[in-house]
């Protein structure tokens, strides 16, 4: 089984959507905010995304870093962002930060390497006139289990945020929770808190649903999502990440079925190639 060429143009025209429900609204809209405010005040502003897993968190971040809402305080290439990794220490943050401006830096550790590595970051963040730090999967701090290693982070963070004078993004699973019963002095510069759940089955997910039919209105039918909304829900339990995989999927069989429309049946067939023979997950479009 392949996709035609015109099939995975459809599909990765729907990989590019991006719907603004509300959550990702605020979310968004206080993303702005932090950066407006960071930069033209010069004070520690922060903010917070806390999101499960496929909920669109790394899509917003996407969104701030290519500037899709065309912020005109926002420059281009003006957004670092770095994944943390598991049990992470300052010096694997801070060589991470660095690789996104091609340094080179040789992997070793210690209080006094950190602290050159500190210097060169700020001096690297003030040259490139970074705008905005993403620190991303940052409930990795949190699961850690040395206590040191996560004090030592969150102090990093405070240093960084009063030195470099930026504002400082940070996102992760629910487990980021943990940040309002952290130090003091990191909630009161990472303030805002923004939710982005899973979908209901309510408006904003027919919403949601309309807006991508209407976002592919000139390249297929996809009238079949709303009208079909309840089985959609069931399918995906309104995790973006998988709503998003299932409609690509459909829009391709409809495509390459010679269809105008997406309809059940591909949907049907959509799900069983999205989750695989082996998937104990009943088929709501079966």
């Amino acid at each position: 089984m392949s996709y035609s060429a015109r099939a995975l143009q459809v599909g990765h025209s729907i990989r590019d959507i991006r719907i603004h429900h509300p959550a990702f609204k605020d979310a968004l809209d206080g993303v702005g905010r932090i950066i407006q405010l960071g930069n033209n005040l010069r004070h520690p502003f922060g903010a917070c995304i806390i999101a499960p897993s496929g909920a669109g968190k790394t899509l917003l971040i996407e969104s701030v870093k290519s500037n899709e809402c065309g912020w005109s305080y926002l420059r281009p290439q003006s957004v670092l962002v770095v994944s943390l990794k598991e049990a992470p220490t300052v010096a694997q943050i801070q060589e991470d930060l660095l690789s996104s401006f091609d340094y080179v830096i040789a992997p070793r550790t210690g209080r006094k390497t950190n602290a050159v590595l500190f210097n060169v970051l700020v001096a690297a963040i003030e040259q490139h006139d970074i705008l905005l730090i993403v620190l991303d999967e940052f409930q990795h701090v949190f699961l850690s289990r040395k206590d040191e290693a996560r004090a030592a982070i969150v102090d990093w963070v405070k240093r960084l945020m009063s030195v470099t004078k930026r504002p400082v993004l940070l996102s992760g699973t629910e487990v980021l929770r943990s940040i309002e019963r952290a130090d003091p002095q990191l909630t009161t510069r990472i303030a805002s808190i923004f939710n982005m759940p899973d979908l209901k089955n309510d408006e904003n997910w027919r919403g949601v649903l309309s807006g991508f039919a209407y976002a592919t209105k000139d390249e297929v039918d996809l009238t079949a999502l709303t009208t079909h909304a309840n089985l959609m829900f069931k399918a995906t339990q309104g995790v973006m990440r998988t709503l998003k995989a299932l409609i690509m999927e459909s829009a391709m069989i409809a495509i390459d079925a010679q269809r105008a429309s997406v309809e059940r049946q591909h949907l049907d067939l959509a799900f069983q190639r999205l989750f695989g023979n082996g998937s104990s997950k009943d088929n709501p479009f079966d």
